[in-house]
């Protein structure tokens, strides 16, 4: 009996072995195969899911729903790469200003010229370091000595600075750009003991073609003695195109020092016209340090523009320079600097004046030549008086009166109407408010405060401009800003009463 019960047990578990030779077609997958399957065809739904985590063959089923959807009756979405269409994959549908092209300084190692270092650029005192200081990327460190080789060194004294009135750094980027951020590292106060300090501001000009030039905006910054290089910024709040950029630099103190300069954006292969805008006054000032000295001619901008005026000016001065330099083509410091100025850019106004120790004996040959030639350009021509450049009291005004003679003879000769009365208003502010330091301290030039009076008048003379209007202090108090006001006024109203006997 027992041998009976033996033998049917080992039949029931030799039975489905039977069954399933007997029927192999009939008989699905086994799950372990359909796992397998799976992980084959979807190796990224796989890699997601840490191998510690991956179901063993005990695993239900429902555990599992991904893998057990057959490959074929999955949705065709689910496959990334083959339901994306086409036009909306990122690289093709992102807009040329979209913010998430990566913005990269396209100045970095890029070829550039500049403006003249001073005294030479073969014997520069703050040389730029195998010409590529500018765009190589290197910043002076936390409290470098201002001779650190990251810095390149521009004086404002310099006749080739005063021949433009900046300093300039023209990159060739060597490809299209769309560019919304430019930025120049600057040295700061803290090195002001030795006459460094940030520049008043650098104007960034954009350009398509090197030719032809778009004001792209002006940088700003906070000068500070507590850290040596700060950056002045222009971020713009549309991108321009451009395949050059000119960053110039307009100084404060005498020294301007550079590290870097920096153009962020991404490559374009699309170039956008500039923004039309009405176009600026533009001034030429033809003279020499009188009026060079503290800007004169950049805060008669800064005047216009207080106002709602725009103006742009351009210097073509050297120290001690006569205007009859300027007169001779052969000149390379003055008459052909002049002659290319001419030739690069239409002015509307265009301003003489002529060294102090000129009279109208000597102007008038130089007036000769040069009124034609600037005339021909269709530029509005205009003359400032300068002041007398002794500050002594007992020489003060036989030297104004010199020079009052020669303008107005000048003026009369050349059908020149508007003279700014430079001269008249140092006589009425040194008279009226002797507390008024409008003298630089070698009692020849005229000082900052000086320049502020001399630009008062030229913006009463050439513009029209009623100062009650004006905004722009240059930094000075209340009190101080009326008292110059009214000298230019009355300067420019009524004149000096000369002597009689002069």
């Amino acid at each position: 009996m027992k041998k009976l019960i033996s033998l049917l047990l080992i039949l029931v578990m030799l039975l489905p072995a039977v069954v399933a030779c007997g029927g192999n077609e009939t008989v699905s997958e086994p799950e372990t195969s359909k796992q397998e399957q799976s992980a084959q065809s979807e190796p990224d739904e796989e890699s997601l899911v840490p191998d510690e985590s991956t179901p063993d063959e005990s695993t239900p089923e429902e555990s599992t729903p991904d893998e057990s959807v057959p490959e074929e009756s999955k949705p065709e979405e689910s496959k990334p790469e083959e339901s994306v269409p086409e036009e909306s994959k990122p690289e093709e549908s992102v807009p040329e200003d979209d913010p998430v092209k990566e913005k990269i300084n396209a100045a970095l190692n890029k070829p550039y010229t500049r403006s003249e270092l001073y005294p030479g650029n073969s014997n520069a005192t703050y040389p730029d370091e195998g010409n590529k200081s500018m765009t190589d990327g290197e910043i002076a460190p936390e409290g470098a000595k201002y001779s650190h080789k990251a810095f390149m060194g521009f004086n404002k004294n310099s006749s080739d600075y005063t021949s433009r009135g900046y300093a300039y750094v023209s990159i060739d980027l060597g490809g299209l750009y769309s560019l919304d951020k430019f930025v120049v590292q600057v040295a700061s106060a803290y090195y002001e003991s030795v006459g460094i300090t940030a520049p008043q501001y650098v104007d960034i000009m954009v350009s398509h073609d090197n030719q032809n030039w778009y004001h792209a905006g002006r940088t700003s910054h906070t000068d500070t003695d507590e850290t040596n290089v700060i950056p002045s910024t222009l971020q713009l709040d549309k991108a321009l195109t451009a395949r050059y950029v000119q960053f110039r630099v307009v100084g404060q103190n005498s020294w301007m020092f550079l590290c870097e300069v920096e153009a962020y954006g991404y490559e374009t292969d699309k170039e956008v016209a500039y923004p039309e805008s009405a176009p600026a006054q533009s001034f030429l000032f033809i003279g020499n340090s009188s009026t060079y000295y503290f800007d004169v001619p950049t805060k008669f901008m800064f005047i216009a523009e207080s106002v709602g005026i725009d103006v742009d000016v351009t210097y073509c001065c050297v120290g001690s320079a006569f205007l009859s330099y300027f007169a001779d083509a052969n000149d390379a410091k003055h008459g052909k600097v002049l002659r290319q100025h001419l030739a690069s850019q239409k002015f509307d106004h265009i301003v003489l004046q002529d060294n102090s120790n000129a009279d109208y004996e000597d102007s008038k040959p130089a007036m000769d030549i040069l009124v034609p030639m600037l005339r021909e350009t269709g530029a509005t021509l205009h003359l400032y008086k300068r002041y007398s450049s002794n500050s002594d009291p007992s020489k003060r005004l036989d030297s104004a009166y010199r020079h009052e003679v020669n303008y107005t003879k000048l003026s009369q000769t050349f059908d020149i109407p508007l003279v700014a009365p430079g001269a008249d208003a140092f006589l009425i502010c040194s008279e009226k408010y002797p507390e008024l330091v409008i003298y630089h301290t070698d009692n020849s030039h005229h000082s900052d405060l000086g320049a502020y009076l001399l630009a008062c008048v030229m913006a009463i003379t050439y513009l029209d401009i009623d100062l009650d209007d004006v905004t722009y202090t240059a930094g000075y108090d209340a009190t101080t800003v009326a008292k110059i006001k009214e000298c230019a006024r009355i300067a420019c109203e009524q004149g000096y009463d000369y002597p009689q006997d002069k």
